[in-house]
């Protein structure tokens, strides 16, 4: 029993440092991943970040228009009168071509702001 005894606190005490190593590496993985988060923002416009926010907001609009107009079908295939509810598929697109033609703006706003900014040799 002494000797099951000593290997198993060998292993513990080979396991530690190994447990350490690979926690470390775990926090160095994830403070490189939270620095490279942080650079990629810092780097996007304002223009930009607020660009592919409504590019999101235009997609989620259209992926909601689709699912209604799949709603709607399978209550008229139920039998259910669905005259009252069809334009909002439509609303939904055409909320969403709005929201195209925001980041279109947005887009070549920053454009012409970053042409007119005096541009930093370094």
């Amino acid at each position: 029993m002494a000797g099951s005894d000593w290997g198993q606190g060998l292993g513990a005490v080979l396991l530690q440092p190994v447990a350490l190593g690979l926690g470390m590496c775990l926090l160095l993985a994830a403070a490189g991943l939270a620095g490279w988060w942080q650079w990629r923002r810092r780097r996007l416009s304002p223009y930009e970040r607020l660009a592919r926010r409504a590019d999101r907001n235009g997609r989620a609009l259209l992926q909601l228009a689709d699912e209604i107009e799949g709603f709607l079908i399978r209550q008229h295939e139920a039998g259910v009168s669905i005259r009252q509810q069809r334009h909002w598929p439509q609303l939904c697109r055409q909320v969403a071509t709005e929201h195209l033609e925001c980041i279109n703006c947005l887009l070549l706003e920053g454009v012409w702001h970053e042409h007119d900014k005096p541009h930093d040799d370094r």
